[in-house]
């Protein structure tokens, strides 16, 4: 059995991204890596010799010249060098004390790192032992996605970390993959099945409460075309149990677009029926889209579908 390395809790579903508990990525997540440094290059200079009475000297002076330029050299960065550190003395001044800082833990703050919460861009610091922090109070709601967009070379990398909730010490990151310069990229399996269960978890607490400011990872498209159904009740026969409910996703019939996934899930719910008392449980087999859009992966779309479709990849949305 799986169990998170930060705060132990059990992890049951396979494949399983984030600690349910903490929000700790699951998967060994070693400290951010150092990014690669070329070989320097050196630009050599053709001396021509046109008197032969000072070629001795013309040598002579083309040997110290060569020297310098060496040694200037030697002292530059390359063209691909990581962004310099940024440090308690360069970065914004806070006055943030300890208890109210949420640490970003495996996360090496670079000059023109981004970071940005649920897709919008927020101000970092740097505490005197190096560390980048949050402000605590800028996390207002629980399954906060925090992202961070780090220069490389000539292009950008980016890193995840989920907070569970406000109260959380700290954040930790993930591994580093490239990105454009606005953190895109295309979601892997991974982050596809982290995003689902989180997604899914709050419709059901959404269904519960009666309140669409419950839902996560939802595009406004999404939320209003689940707004009349929650906020009338229409599923209140039962009180769903998010912490037994869990969202997979099937590969058949995946399809990436232009800043889209597409794909088939299965919802599987418990909860208990509010008439009877007894538990009930059940699956959803729906298409759903997702989009990139203000810097974060959002459902979209969702159509229902059946389980053969869900088994044979046929997708009820299109993907033109």
């Amino acid at each position: 059995m799986k169990r998170c390395p930060k705060c132990g809790a059990a992890c049951l579903r396979p494949g399983q991204k984030f600690c349910s508990q903490c929000g700790a990525p699951l998967s060994e997540t070693p400290p951010q890596a150092n990014v690669s440094w070329p070989p320097e290059a050196f630009v050599r200079r053709k001396r021509t010799v046109t008197i032969a009475a000072v070629a001795i000297l013309a040598v002579v002076l083309l040997a110290l010249v060569w020297v310098a330029v060496f040694h200037k050299l030697g002292e530059s960065q390359p063209v691909d060098a990581p962004a310099d550190p940024v440090t308690a003395e360069t970065a914004p001044a806070s006055s943030t004390s300890g208890e109210d800082r949420l640490y970003l833990e495996n996360l090496t703050a670079v000059d023109g790192m981004k970071l940005t919460l649920n897709g919008q861009e927020v101000a970092y610091s740097v505490a005197e032992d190096g560390r980048a922090y949050l402000e605590r109070s800028a996390v207002t709601a629980t399954d906060t996605l925090l992202r961070a967009i780090l220069p490389q070379g000539d292009g950008w990398q980016t890193t995840l970390a989920l907070v569970s909730k406000p109260s959380n010490p700290t954040a930790s990151f993930g591994t580093l993959t490239p990105c454009d310069a606005e953190g895109y990229n295309d979601p892997d399996e991974e982050y596809l099945d982290a995003m689902f269960t989180v997604y899914y978890k709050s419709l059901l607490k959404a269904f519960n409460t009666r309140k669409t400011a419950d839902l996560r990872f939802s595009s406004q498209n999404n939320t209003q075309s689940w707004e009349g159904d929650i906020t009338m009740g229409a599923y209140d026969a039962v009180e769903y149990n998010g912490d037994t409910s869990d969202m997979a996703f099937s590969t058949a019939g995946l399809t990436y677009g232009d800043h889209t996934v597409t794909l088939n899930v299965a919802g599987h719910w418990t909860g208990v029926n509010r008439t009877t008392g007894e538990t009930e449980s059940g699956t959803d087999y729906m298409t759903i889209q997702a989009i990139w859009r203000d810097g974060i992966w959002q459902i979209d779309r969702s159509m229902p579908c059946s389980e053969e479709d869900y088994q044979n990849g046929t997708l009820k949305i299109s993907v033109n």
